[in-house]
């Protein structure tokens, strides 16, 4: 708290590590709050899940029984939206937030109107049952009131002491240009805590890369085809562009992606069109866009417009041509149904050109996680400067209460992976299970991993029900498997199967026996791809020749340790550690391994029974 509080209060940025389950929001809100308080400031608190955004609360909420102090935690407008209309229809072609700022500035969201006439800020906190607010208590109080909850939480944004909110608020260059100056507070009385701040490179990234697909391009043909928005111009391009990917990608491999030269395929699409310049047709296209949704919106319609979507994705794109900081795809996929995927690929490479334009902004950041390693390195991803602070901060938890093994001979490495290699490593997750009085958590480098596992007998062998993470399950669905999988811990225990960088291997708490062991089952490194490749070859120049260090080695260590930070929450847990992949031994990967696990770690031999013995002896003490 003295560093963090010493930091605020001379204006510098912090990069601090502590290990998973230390008190990081606690200890850094009640650092950050008095300084804010001094100086009629605010704290942006961004984590990357709704569960981390109101566990922020949960601490506020505790703070506030002692100090007057406020908070709200903010969820993206379709989580907090009650305007049916518009969530029946929103999609990546009309993005939520484009329709509801349509509607109310038409005067036509019901929600919005009876909003507005509620009064201020300050009146509404006041009339609120208390001053410390989670995103669904919001929207169950606005639901009664039939007021939008989206809007109710950025009038209160304006007049509490800490926001709560996804990073992209702060990280996306578009929705940060709207979204700070509506919180009534000069950006310099602004604190930023990038809390799990690992994750922060990748987000970034991800706000400033987009794509277009083949079948938005075809809906795009279709709206300006035929009929009352029929447009020669712009059909005569969108039927050139689809001719022009479908010829690009006819000789490529399922799942293939190639960097392409992003002026020469609008040069050619222009061409097979016998059209005028890009820039003009490009510019009509986005125009007549949105003159489209215009018409809609008054016809009482929802607005749509593929065209605007097409025009202005192409714009962007060759706007960034000529960047070096950006590479440029044409990806050839597979949809979940099974069907074709082509795509037009925006890949951001520089973290720091998102991060910088608000770190210059604010007073200054507190950046934290229990996965930091090395500090040096995130400082730079992050863009925090050269005066930063970085301070790693050690492991409360006793040593006797942590056990932290790796299993050598072991190497789940695509070139060593046979039915061999799986028969043990469920051999080692029964060991580890069969020998813990609570719940395991076992975490693989993939989902097919995973299922490799299953289809060598893990779930037909185990003792304990089995809970198994799937892609593309729903937040609701998940949240009642975790739920039922805690309640076990006490009953017998169960085994919970999920992937590194996951939901449930960061940020969520197991503490006691909700999780007393966690298998961590291989290294999840990325897919050796031609965006991996550009990502490292940028890396290389912008920090120094460290671009696999940073780009591929890093991150997937990172997902590796958040996931072995499950089990020790709480001063009194005891929690054991099994890392099967001997790799994780190696000074390579060791030097990306934090202290506060580091210092536990012994490497065992390729044996269960070994293994069975030392976790059972390790709970029976």
């Amino acid at each position: 708290m003295t560093k963090i509080e010493s930091a605020v209060y001379t204006g510098v940025n912090i990069c601090a590590e502590a290990p998973n389950g230390f008190g990081k929001t606690c200890v850094t809100l009640s650092a950050i709050l008095p300084w804010v308080k001094e100086n009629s400031g605010k704290v942006l608190y961004c984590a990357r899940t709704h569960r981390q955004l109101d566990r922020v609360m949960e601490e506020m909420l505790e703070i506030s029984r002692n100090q007057d102090v406020s908070g709200v935690s903010f969820r993206g407008r379709r989580h907090m939206c009650l305007n049916a209309f518009v969530l029946e229809n929103a999609d990546l072609v009309a993005p939520i937030s484009e329709v509801c700022g349509q509607l109310k500035a038409t005067g036509r969201c019901s929600y919005y109107e009876k909003l507005k006439k509620a009064g201020e800020p300050e009146d509404l906190l006041e009339n609120l049952p208390r001053k410390v607010l989670t995103a669904p208590e919001i929207v169950k109080i606005a639901e009664s009131k039939s007021m939008c909850p989206y809007e109710m939480a950025k009038r209160l944004a304006k007049v509490v002491d800490v926001v709560a909110l996804s990073y992209l608020y702060v990280f996306d260059p578009w929705i940060l240009e709207v979204f700070i100056p509506e919180l009534g507070t000069p950006p310099s009385k602004m604190i930023l805590v990038q809390d799990e701040a690992h994750n922060v490179p990748a987000t970034a990234l991800d706000s400033a890369s987009d794509s277009l697909t083949i079948r938005v391009v075809r809906q795009a043909t279709r709206e300006v085809g035929d009929g009352p928005y029929k447009d020669l111009t712009s059909f005569e391009f969108c039927r050139a562009l689809t001719r022009r990917l479908l010829e690009l990608t006819a000789t490529m491999r399922e799942n293939e992606e190639k960097i392409v030269n992003p002026q020469e395929i609008i040069e050619s699409v222009v061409s097979i069109g016998r059209l005028d310049s890009a820039d003009r047709v490009l510019h009509h296209m986005k125009e007549h866009g949105a003159e489209i949704k215009k018409s809609l919106l008054k016809a009482g319609k929802f607005p749509r417009s593929s065209i605007h979507r097409v025009g202005d994705f192409l714009l962007e794109w060759i706007r960034c041509a000529q960047r070096e900081d950006f590479a440029f795809l044409l990806v050839n996929s597979t949809e979940s149904g099974g069907g074709k995927r082509v795509s037009l690929d925006r890949v951001a490479l520089n973290p720091t050109s998102v991060t910088k334009p608000i770190l210059g902004m604010i007073h200054s950041s507190v950046a934290v996680s229990g996965t930091l390693s090395p500090l040096d390195a995130y400082s730079e991803m992050l863009g925090l400067g050269p005066e930063t602070i970085k301070t790693t901060f050690q492991s409360p938890f006793a040593m006797k209460n942590r056990l932290g093994l790796i299993v050598h001979g072991l190497d789940t490495s695509f070139q060593s992976r046979n039915s061999s290699m799986y028969d043990r490593i469920v051999d080692h997750c029964l060991a580890v299970a069969d020998s813990t009085p609570g719940n395991t958590g076992i975490f693989t480098s993939s989902y097919s991993i995973a299922r490799s596992l299953i289809d060598t007998g893990l779930e037909k062998r185990l003792k304990r029900k089995l809970f198994i993470e799937r892609p593309g399950m729903k937040g609701t669905e998940n949240d009642r498997m975790i739920e039922d999988f805690r309640s076990r811990g006490e009953r017998g225990g169960a085994v919970l199967l999920g992937v590194q960088g996951g939901r449930n291997s960061e940020g969520g708490d197991f503490p006691g026996p909700t999780m007393e062991s966690v298998v961590v089952v291989g290294v999840p490194y990325a897919k050796p791809t031609p965006r991996m490749e550009a990502l490292i070859n940028y890396y290389d120049k912008a920090f120094n020749q460290k671009g696999r260090d940073y780009a591929y080695v890093l991150p997937a260590m990172t997902r590796s340790i958040q996931a072995a930070g499950r089990p020790v929450r709480r001063l009194d847990d005891r929690g054991a550690i099994v890392l099967l992949d001997q790799r994780f031994a190696t000074p390579y990967l060791s030097r990306f391994i934090p202290s506060w696990l580091k210092e536990t770690l012994q490497v065992v031999p390729d044996n269960s029974e070994v293994v069975a013995h030392r976790v059972e002896s390790f709970f029976m003490t």
